[in-house]
């Protein structure tokens, strides 16, 4: 039985998916060890739509079967036409967690995919027993399609081609020992991707003990844990270990990572790893909503490479409620971020924007809290109504009165086939407690917050202007009112973005389509789209740094003045200069070849050195002091080589930086000396 197994991901602008392709990597490894009767499986499996559309027309598979999340729904739907074009009566299924959850909206869902014969649907983000029910029931039919279609399936839904009528399987029980599912890893299944600049996926637990409504997770049947031994969590980290380069993140698609007492176990396992193979650097999960004297022990143990992610997403006590979450208490949080600080390790705070209940000034105020507590990275995500998800069921979304607009997903367009082909996602812009007005205000902070604050990316004027008593969410709240006095490069920025904000938004995603279509060439050259965020975040950041860096030693000198607090200008001055020395930008391959020199009166590394703990007159010297930065060898290797897999345009950088920390895109000073020399 020949099966074309494909998780596609655009890749004409960039890499829109960043990971090995593990669910269906899951799913061929699962079926080939369980699969009864005489039928030997061959199964490929497809990244890219290049390699699926050659192999379509080499050779005709006996079952086409894709992946659907939000990112690849379109384009797993277009291949699937394009296959039945080729083959007409091509068996075709389809699954993932992109799907709807009652029954009345999986038969809506379905019958606009006629392109589709079979949904695998499974539970929550499980789909290896309902796969393998219908490759049974397709293997028992002697691989007859009409054969499939006499007796429901459990956890596979469909339309019946002779009655019209919606058929919906039983849910399948979850598998309650993950080891069920053999080693992708070790059996071989994902090895051609050692190679490339994918990065390499594990699950260590499934399953999630929260309901939050706008989550996929949130289904009841979801909420247990089950999880794979340590054991084969310790071989596939080793095989990893040993195949994979050593600036290769490494990523988990736990929904709580650091949560359980396994967590700590395979912590102390990467740290080894660590030591011997000096892999992973960088860890990207989402860290527990709780246990947090766990986390940080999880934290430690990794030496600093795993980000802890403080998922709050509101602070507001009403909206907490009308979402179904309970947050840890915001001190714990604070203790927390002094441990984070101590070791020296990073946080991520997560807020969305648009949730029900939420005003622009209980989201701001969330904002700034987050920061009091440490945080130096909050993501302010917009509310996306996904299938699959409580709140975007009908009943939820009348309740909430949620005013949407569709959009095209960042980065996941392009034309492979015959037609372009785009994905489209909803977003509440507008409640009754949020305008419109309110969203966009809410927005600009947020790019202001991502430039200047960000991971710290410019911490050390931060906390100049800390030690003037000025908070940093003060600071960039100023900002936002100062944006006309900007430089007039960095001004452009903001000014694009708030004009793609609002051109990017549309009432239908018919509407979404038709622009699409009309303007594809310059979504495809980046000149509109992308994900505007990232992108302008990268262009004020990496293609204006000097203005940026200004306009924010410029908005200290003001805002201090303002609060009757006046600094310094020479002490002001030696912090920007050592930031712009420091700092990378665009084009890499150049600046990451140069030694910049710079000179300056206050010792601004000692300072940092000493982790700010005295003001920086004390630092002044007594001649001007003549530094020497580069970038390092690590460093210059790191950035290289996520340039040539990403690209360094705005939506390449976005995704290669997500997973690299703010020192990272740094010079070293590597040489002092007397300016006068």
């Amino acid at each position: 039985m020949l099966i074309y197994l494909a998780d596609l991901g655009h890749n004409q602008l960039t890499l829109s998916s960043d990971v090995y392709p593990l669910g269906i990597a899951n799913l061929a490894s699962y079926a080939t060890a369980y699969l009864r009767g005489g039928y030997k499986l061959d199964i490929q499996l497809f990244r890219e739509p290049q390699d699926l559309r050659a192999a379509l027309e080499r050779q005709r598979p006996d079952l086409l079967a894709l992946s659907s999340y939000s990112w690849n729904h379109q384009l797993s739907l277009q291949f699937a036409r394009y296959a039945r074009r080729l083959y007409p009566g091509l068996p075709t299924v389809m699954g993932g967690p992109n799907y709807p959850l009652s029954r009345t909206e999986k038969e809506r869902f379905l019958r606009k995919m006629p392109e589709i014969c079979v949904a695998v649907r499974g539970p929550t983000y499980e789909g290896e027993r309902a796969f393998l029910n219908f490759l049974q029931r397709f293997a028992d039919c002697g691989l007859a399609l009409e054969a499939i279609y006499e007796e429901a399936i459990s956890g596979c839904d469909w339309i019946d081609p002779k009655t019209g009528e919606f058929v919906s399987g039983a849910e399948p029980p979850r598998i309650q020992n993950l080891d069920e599912i053999p080693s992708p890893y070790l059996n071989g299944w994902l090895k051609d991707y050692y190679s490339t600049g994918y990065f390499p996926m594990m699950q260590i637990n499934r399953g999630c003990p929260f309901s939050c409504t706008f989550c996929n997770s949130a289904p009841e049947g979801n909420s247990k844990i089950y999880g794979h031994s340590l054991e084969n969590v310790q071989a596939d980290l080793l095989h990893l270990a040993q195949h994979v380069r050593p600036e290769i993140p490494l990523c988990f698609a736990d929904d709580n990572f650091g949560m359980y007492p396994i967590d700590v176990e395979v912590a102390d396992y990467i740290g080894w790893l660590q030591e011997k193979y000096g892999w992973p650097n960088y860890i990207r999960t989402t860290t527990g909503k709780n246990r947090g004297d766990r986390i940080i022990q999880v934290m430690r143990k990794v030496r600093g490479k795993l980000p802890m992610t403080a998922a709050v997403q509101s602070l507001n006590p009403q909206v907490l409620v009308n979402i179904k979450r309970s947050n840890i208490k915001l001190s714990t949080y604070a203790e927390i971020q002094r441990e984070v600080r101590a070791q020296g390790m990073q946080s991520y705070g997560e807020l969305i924007l648009g949730l029900p209940g939420e005003t622009k000034e209980s989201f701001l105020e969330s904002i700034r809290e987050l920061m009091r507590t440490g945080v130096q990275r909050i993501s302010a995500h917009q509310l996306m109504l996904n299938h699959g998800a409580p709140m975007a069921e009908p009943e939820s979304r009348s309740f909430f009165r949620f005013d949407t607009r569709f959009r095209l997903v960042a980065r996941n367009l392009g034309k492979y086939l015959d037609e372009p082909v785009f994905e489209v996602e909803e977003m509440v812009v507008a409640t009754p407690t949020l305008s419109f007005e309110d969203y966009l205000e809410c927005r600009i902070f947020h790019l202001l917050l991502t430039i200047f604050y960000y991971e710290g990316n410019f911490e050390e004027l931060f906390a100049y202007a800390g030690q003037a008593n000025i908070e940093p969410f003060d600071l960039v709240r100023y900002m936002q009112s100062a944006l006309p006095t900007a430089p007039p490069g960095f001004r452009g920025v903001i000014e694009d973005f708030v004009r793609e904000s609002q051109e990017e938004l549309f009432p239908t995603a018919e509407a979404c389509l038709a622009w699409a279509k009309e303007h594809f060439d310059e979504l495809v050259s980046g000149e509109k789209g992308g994900n505007l965020l990232s992108k302008y975040s990268m262009l004020g950041r990496f293609y204006h740094l000097q203005d940026a860096l200004r306009f924010l030693r410029d908005a200290i000198q003001s805002c201090a003045e303002a609060a009757g607090r006046p600094v310094n200008a020479a002490e002001l001055e030696s912090v920007y200069r050592f930031l712009s020395g420091i700092s990378l930008h665009v084009p890499f391959a150049e600046t990451l070849e140069q030694a910049v020199v710079f000179d300056l009166e206050y010792d601004v590394p000692a300072w940092v050195a000493d982790g700010y703990r005295r003001p920086l007159h004390d630092y002044r010297l007594g001649a001007p002091l003549r530094l020497v930065a580069r970038a390092s060898d690590s460093v210059r290797a790191a950035l290289l080589y996520r340039v040539r897999t990403f690209g360094e345009h705005p939506s390449g950088l976005g995704k290669f930086t997500r997973t690299m920390f703010a020192r990272d895109l740094r010079r070293e000073v590597c040489e002092r000396m007397s300016a006068v020399a």
